[in-house]
């Protein structure tokens, strides 16, 4: 069971900190007696047999009791964005839960839910029995269910089965320890990517397997972490670093007790060499997808070029092939492909998405590259029209079917220009009618794309399209980078 994985080192010091929010921190003694508690109070919960509980607390600790909790029920859990938005209503949808835990009343498509609140969690954390029953998980039961959507057009479900979750801790764990310089210390490591994607969650419970805190913040508390001293570990993505960098005063010397981890898209030089100028000259890149795990590692160094990932890692297979499947020669581009015990079997009760994406042993998230005689991977592009602004992945073809649908909307096209650090940016190409507004189209495009970054805008006459009819993006960035 991963939640005695994930407190294994915190027995041996009960009194180091496990977690730590805006509010307050709970030890690694205090986190195994609130798990032991509440799994006893939801046992009942068993006698229901539900196939998936999802789990909506915006509060990370609480969250998180309830993860490990149900673990130790061997039941299997999902996590829910915290905010009530179509991301979680779709999220809802995909993962059709059974049982709901939620922190207040909250609508949505639920077949049964239940309202935990704080009143419930302090009385059942102070005065509760811990559940002294050990229930037996087989290797192959399936513990957890996740969400990935950087792979394809739409958002998959993943299950994760305790042998998958256990041997991912264990990459995760390596990884950091061949990868990064810090050692032992107050190490704290500040997760941002959220539990309801299998990297999120996985990343959290391999930084408790390790016995380091985490420091659970929301993006507008990211600038609490540059006023501690001890070392940190942060993931981001290059949108989020471009705010975090943004935040930071003027004048303000680079941390070098500060590890920086850039997942979620490639590192344009020009943002890397901000990083290092005006934060912490420790930083790597990792590339990987939910379906896979963390798959190259590279450290930032200005020598290499803006499109290089890393070395593969040791327990990963990687090949670029062509359009048949056969292995083309170093420097080749072509379709990239991966395979290993961190692959999962594919997309949990949806066999075509898996015959789409997994095929003899491989997994193909959808990018191109190559690799180079030293061994390093280079992403060139992708397969279809998903692109990443910054960490999210979007499709185009879908951003701009919602975007006809706006009323006013005459044509249009999303299109993608890097902004000044290098980071690709959304911009939009209109047609529409002269009372047109544009805080119309701004909540029309959210309501369906939440996380959709702030997008600027271009009126022009006609939109310029391929034989095809697909909009010629192409021409559109070149038409705004030679304005």
């Amino acid at each position: 069971m991963f939640d005695r994985l994930a407190l294994a080192r915190g027995a041996g010091a009960p009194d180091s900190i496990a977690m730590s929010w805006l509010e307050g921190e709970a030890t690694f003694g205090q986190l195994a007696q609130d798990v032991g508690r509440v799994s006893s109070a939801l046992f009942q919960l068993r006698t229901l047999m539900p196939s998936v509980v999802a789990i909506r607390y915006e509060h990370p600790y609480r969250h998180w009791i309830l993860v490990l909790a149900l673990a130790r029920l061997g039941l299997p859990s999902a996590s829910l964005p915290g905010h009530v938005d179509a991301n979680f209503h779709r999220a809802v949808d995909i993962l059709t839960p059974d049982i709901v835990l939620l922190d207040q009343p909250t609508e949505g498509n639920f077949s049964q839910s239940l309202v935990l609140d704080e009143n419930w969690f302090e009385h059942v954390c102070s005065i509760g029995k811990e559940l002294d029953e050990i229930i037996p998980v087989l290797p192959d039961d399936v513990l957890r269910l996740s969400l990935a959507g950087g792979t394809g057009h739409t958002t998959k479900r993943i299950a994760l089965t305790a042998r998958y979750v256990e041997t991912a801790i264990y990459h995760l764990v390596f990884q950091d320890l061949v990868s990064q310089k810090y050692r032992e210390g107050d190490l704290r490591v500040l997760p941002t990517l959220g539990a309801e994607t299998s990297s999120g969650f996985l990343v959290i419970l391999a930084a408790l397997a390790a016995g380091t805190r985490l420091q659970m913040l929301t993006a507008a508390q990211l600038g609490l972490v540059f006023s501690q001293k001890t070392p940190t570990v942060a993931v981001v993505s290059p949108r989020q670093i471009e705010a975090i960098l943004s935040q930071l005063p003027p004048g303000m010397a680079p941390l070098p007790e500060l590890y920086l981890t850039i997942a979620g898209g490639k590192l344009p030089s020009t943002l890397r060499d901000s990083i290092c100028q005006m934060l912490t000259p420790n930083v790597q890149v990792v590339y990987g997808a939910d379906e896979c795990g963390v798959v190259t590692v590279a450290q930032s160094d200005p020598q290499i070029s803006d499109d290089v990932v890393g070395q593969v890692l040791p327990w990963v297979g990687l090949q670029i092939v062509d359009e048949q499947g056969s292995p083309v020669p170093a420097g080749s581009t072509g379709t990239v492909r991966v395979c290993g015990t961190g692959v999962v079997d594919g997309y949990h009760n949806d066999p075509d998405a898996t015959a789409a994406q997994f095929k003899n042993g491989w997994f193909y998230p959808g990018d191109r590259g190559f690799l180079d005689l030293e061994g390093n991977l280079h992403l060139v592009g992708r397969t279809d029209a998903l692109v990443s602004f910054g960490g999210d992945k979007f499709d185009l073809d879908a951003l701009d079917e919602r975007l006809l649908g706006c009323a006013g909307v005459k044509d249009g096209a999303m299109f993608v220009v890097p902004d000044r650090q290098g980071v690709a940016a959304p911009w939009v190409a209109l047609v529409t009618d002269v009372d047109f507004k544009l805080d119309e189209l701004s909540t029309w495009m959210r309501e369906i794309f939440p996380n959709l970054p702030d997008v600027t805008v271009v009126w022009i006459s006609a939109v310029p399209r391929l034989e095809s009819g697909q909009p010629d993006r192409v021409a559109l960035l070149k038409a705004v980078q030679s304005s």
